[in-house]
């Protein structure tokens, strides 16, 4: 049995925590250890907000790691969680996937290393989810679709069929990306926008339809 440790402690952490305990390989495969910290060490009041009997370990930079220790990384801004996860990765360190049991992830479906997929999310035909992608809940993603190394969907969010969704991408909330269309890494989709063609590497998008801002 593993020991999965959960990098972060804000509200997305926390979140992560409930969902592990509905996904694959919970109780069988490993179990919860704790969380750890990551660059940033947050206000005294998000501490309290942790599950009871749930320990803190440390943080990224100091932990130890075991050989029976697992990892995921819940840190939703993709630059922040490119530079946890490779820190730890640099020390040997192994990531698993969350995959919640009430999403549907087709068998088609290729998962890389490190991704988590909370509750309520629909992943098509023959879709391509790379390493370390964040999907949060009620999330519909297409056929063909590939989303790059360290993206984060957030929630209710539309991605019609192939679209291609390059690394270091943040979608908010509520997003809809029409098929076909290409989102190049490190770019920024914002809350309700409706992507009608492609987005540059590095661009902010916002609107119906988006626009570069």
């Amino acid at each position: 049995m593993k020991n999965l440790i959960i990098i972060g402690v804000g509200g997305f952490a926390r979140e992560v925590y409930w969902h592990a305990q509905f996904s694959h390989g919970f109780n069988t495969e490993w179990t919860i250890k704790g969380f750890l910290d990551g660059d940033v060490k947050l206000a005294d009041e998000e501490y309290k907000k942790l599950p009871e009997n749930v320990p803190v370990l440390g943080d990224v930079d100091s932990y130890k790691i075991s050989a029976d220790d697992v990892f995921a990384c819940a840190v939703g801004t993709p630059q922040a969680r490119k530079k946890l996860v490779e820190k730890i990765l640099n020390r040997g360190g192994e990531f698993i996937n969350i995959i919640s049991k009430n999403s549907f992830v087709m068998p088609s479906v290729k998962l890389g290393r490190g991704v988590i997929v909370c509750s309520y999310n629909s992943v098509g035909d023959s879709a391509n989810i790379k390493d370390f992608v964040t999907i949060n809940c009620n999330n519909s993603i297409g056929h063909d679709v590939s989303i790059g190394e360290f993206s984060c969907i957030m929630s209710n969010i539309n991605i019609s069929g192939e679209v291609n969704i390059e690394q270091e991408v943040f979608v908010a909330n509520s997003a809809v990306l029409v098929p076909k269309i290409k989102v190049e890494k490190n770019s920024y989709i914002g809350a309700g926008s409706v992507v009608l063609k492609k987005v540059r590497a590095g661009a902010k998008v916002f609107g119906n339809p988006a626009f570069e801002v």
